[in-house]
């Protein structure tokens, strides 16, 4: 079976704990939430059983239903063929089970799309959709899941009718450990610190560039490459994050935090 392990219980932070939780109690329908550039959509497309493979969605308010359902496309013969979107090769995932449908902020699609993307995740008893070419009526197949990214903070400011089929919401506020791994160990924690620091967040994409940047240029040069007027106070925050006690989680924040503040305040 097609499925990414996650590490053990007691080993995850809670949000991420949650999201385990879920995919093996077979819940089909997730929203994670947070700040950009945490992992949702790596998570989503990895995480859980994807034997029917996994599919993406980046929603914008000028996409078409032909990234959704499909489109007709001229073939070097001059003919026309149908090309399936991502939602219908989800639903019919490996042609046994079904697939896993990561779609990254629903809520910027247009209203054609969003009506669209309403039908194409809805309940398997309601869902389906005529093909175009054959008439054949096309209905996800058992396992189809859907993960759903956003932005949004607030999960009151979703639509009703996206609230009503995504009943379960996490909201991701650290890294995964996994994701962790893949940096050098001298950025891991403070990665950890600064991918949920409000304003003064830093992503998880940033610090990876920073950390294959430095391996050729070195340290300076990647920092204001990477983080621009920020690089000076970032540079000092992880030399202090190396000498700090790791158990002194909170006065090592406090402190990151005034290094950055008054190192930007100049």
């Amino acid at each position: 079976m097609a499925t990414k392990k996650l590490l053990k219980q007691g080993e995850l932070p809670k949000c991420w704990q949650d999201v385990k939780d879920a995919l093996d109690a077979g819940i089909d329908r997730i929203v994670l939430f947070g700040t950009a550039g945490i992992g949702k959509t790596y998570a989503g497309l990895n995480y859980g059983n994807i034997e029917g493979g996994a599919h993406r969605l980046i929603c914008t308010d000028d996409m078409t239903n032909a990234e959704v359902t499909g489109c007709w496309q001229p073939s070097a013969s001059g003919s026309w063929s149908w090309l399936e979107g991502a939602g219908i090769r989800a639903w019919k995932g490996n042609g046994q089970t079904g697939g896993r449908l990561v779609i990254d902020e629903i809520d910027k699609a247009g209203g054609d799309v969003f009506a669209t993307l309403l039908a194409i995740t809805d309940t398997p008893d309601s869902a389906q959709w005529e093909h175009p070419a054959t008439k054949e009526i096309i209905k996800p197949l058992n396992g189809f899941t859907v993960v759903m990214t956003t932005n949004i903070e607030d999960m009151e400011e979703l639509p009703m009718a996206l609230k009503d089929r995504f009943p379960v919401c996490i909201r991701i506020n650290e890294p995964h450990p996994d994701a962790l791994l893949r940096l050098s160990p001298d950025l891991r924690e403070y990665a950890k610190q600064m991918c949920d620091a409000g304003e003064r967040r830093i992503s998880l994409r940033s610090f990876m560039a920073f950390d294959k940047l430095r391996s050729g240029v070195g340290a300076k040069r990647s920092a204001e490459m990477v983080f621009g007027k920020r690089a000076k106070s970032i540079l000092d925050a992880i030399a202090i994050d190396k000498v700090k006690p790791i158990d002194d989680n909170d006065g090592k924040m406090a402190e990151l935090a005034n290094a950055l503040a008054e190192q930007e305040a100049f």
